[in-house]
């Protein structure tokens, strides 16, 4: 039943995230992407210290929004900021990378013992790098009187 619930919260997630991408289109990819990011962290963390049903279903259903609109808004960065003569290159480059995420976390789940909040502790703390990563290649990026990170 619970695994059920997660399944049907992580695809209604990345269904609003398809639609709300489609909505946001006008808004800036890096601010999509921080949000988030932060997002994500929010409903980690209470839910590693409050594990159970819900809890893993709204983590679910968040991962699920995160990951299509980060996806989404990681596209729009290559179309926008990639000269078009390597851009084929680049989604490759991004694509190759995500599957390798999606192996690298798959393996860490097998790894993992078989808790509950220590996984969602150990995911919160994944995405806590992340988002400090994100939010430092954004700074810089300011302090430089870019608007954005520019690919090359």
């Amino acid at each position: 039943m619970a695994l059920g619930l997660v399944a049907v919260a992580a695809a209604a997630g990345n269904a609003l995230g398809t639609t709300l991408g489609a909505w946001l289109r006008a808004r800036g990819p890096e601010t999509i992407i921080t949000a988030v990011l932060g997002l994500a962290l929010a409903a980690a963390l209470p839910a590693a210290a409050l594990y159970g049903a819900v809890t893993l279903a709204v983590v679910a259903a968040v991962a699920g929004l995160a990951q299509a609109l980060a996806k989404l808004s990681l596209d729009a960065l290559i179309q926008r900021d990639v000269p078009e003569e390597v851009r084929t290159s680049a989604f490759a480059r991004s694509e190759t990378a995500l599957q390798l995420s999606w192996v690298v976390g798959g393996g860490l789940g097998i790894v993992l013992p078989l808790n509950g909040t220590l996984g969602l502790a150990v995911a919160a703390a994944l995405v806590a790098v992340a988002a400090a990563a994100t939010t430092r290649g954004l700074v810089r990026a300011a302090r430089r009187g870019a608007p954005y990170p520019r690919a090359a």
